[in-house]
């Protein structure tokens, strides 16, 4: 089992989502257990979110990353950390981000959240912010179009990984662990 004591992971959720949802448990038992320190933390209104409101909590939360940070981004989480890392004092990296079921354009099955898509990523500089970028979607994602994932993974140039008959990673799928993702942040 790798030691990753010198890790703190930050898995951000998405619309709907809280902290107990999901694989975000699972997962941050599962870092925790092998070192690491896991932040999963609450952001405003998931029923309502707001952008502003979501960058003002990360910024709360997170006012300092380092190269020993990895950020975990879930559907809405994904496009949410992004943000964060681009609005960070510029040459700021971070250790890493996973990016799943993620999405930087509108989603025509959720137009309630276009707002935190309005304005187009940096995808240069959120490039530059890590040497380690994955990309993790299914084939059968019902919620975020698998190509808009695979679309977002060629423009920042992450590694992919697709897990077939996955939907959305949601606990009603039966996606309360998630041993994938596990083994890709173990053995980045």
């Amino acid at each position: 089992m790798p030691d990753l004591s010198s890790r703190q992971y930050v898995i951000v959720h998405g619309y709907l989502a809280s902290p107990d949802a999901h694989w975000f448990p699972w997962l941050k038992e599962q870092l925790e257990q092998r070192g690491a320190t896991v932040t999963v933390p609450a952001l405003p209104s998931s029923q309502a979110p707001q952008p502003d409101a979501w960058a003002e909590a990360l910024d709360t939360l997170l006012p300092h990353l380092n190269t020993q940070t990895v950020l975990i981004g879930h559907s809405l989480g994904c496009v949410t950390l992004l943000r964060h890392l681009m609005f960070r004092p510029k040459g700021e990296t971070v250790g890493g981000y996973v990016l799943v079921s993620g999405f930087d354009k509108p989603l025509q099955t959720l137009p309630e959240l276009d707002a935190f898509t309005d304005s187009p990523l940096d995808y240069e500089d959120l490039q530059r912010r890590s040497a380690f970028r994955a990309s993790v979607f299914s084939d059968n994602d019902q919620i975020v179009d698998p190509r808009q994932s695979q679309a977002l993974a060629a423009s920042l140039h992450t590694t992919t990984l697709e897990v077939p008959g996955a939907g959305h990673f949601l606990g009603r799928e039966g996606h309360e662990q998630f041993p994938q993702l596990l083994d890709l942040l173990t053995h980045a």
